[in-house]
């Protein structure tokens, strides 16, 4: 860096964007924010721009480090995203179908905390990290809920043109017709009418 300054400094800055890019809360908030003067990286001293780039690895290490620290779930979360029962779950651990470095040899592990960083061996031998199980878990879960919805609105929308059909028309001008459903001596009538309402509550999205 000392024959070529340019490079230097372009290799600073490229570090710096980079980590801004990444995580510029956690780069403003370091020390080594305050350090130097980031509203003109051109001008930094040669002498000091060795030290500024070291600290920029660090910080990118430090980055790195927090990044793969593992996220721990309950034997219970787990069961959901393989979807099976926790007994299971527990007797994958006991029988090392689920493992992970730290894992302690017990009859029980009720309380224990598995890390996504955990190996799932299959039947078949096959291995996957828990995180990958997870991630596929998240991604189909995500897309199902609208699919449902739909299919829920659909069989109440067939359950209300039900009531459509046995009163001749719709929920207002049944209502018209046959009074308040409140106070009608037709218990039927009343019956129907508050579930009609409940599905019309529903299929608009009111609660």
């Amino acid at each position: 860096m000392q024959d070529n300054p340019q490079f230097g400094i372009a290799a600073f800055k490229l570090l710096y964007n980079l980590l801004s890019r990444i995580s510029p809360a956690q780069l403003h908030e370091s020390p080594f924010a305050q350090s130097i003067p980031f509203h003109d990286k051109d001008t930094i001293l040669q002498e000091d721009l060795s030290k500024e780039i070291v600290k920029l690895l660090d910080l990118a290490f430090q980055f790195a480090s927090e990044q793969d620290k593992p996220l721990y779930y309950s034997t219970g979360q787990i069961s959901t995203y393989f979807g099976v029962s926790i007994t299971t779950i527990n007797n994958w651990l006991r029988e090392k179908r689920l493992s992970y470095p730290s894992m302690d040899n017990k009859p029980s592990f009720k309380q224990a905390r598995i890390p996504d960083t955990a190996i799932y061996k299959a039947p078949n031998g096959n291995e996957t990290i828990l995180r990958e199980i997870i991630a596929e878990y998240n991604c189909r879960k995500a897309s199902e809920p609208v699919y449902q919805d739909v299919e829920r609105v659909k069989e109440l929308v067939k359950t209300m043109m039900v009531f459509e059909g046995n009163y001749g028309g719709t929920y207002e001008e049944v209502v018209v017709r046959l009074g308040d459903p409140a106070l009608s001596t037709d218990w039927k009538w009343s019956r129907d009418a508050e579930e009609w309402r409940y599905l019309m509550r529903e299929i608009s999205g009111e609660r």
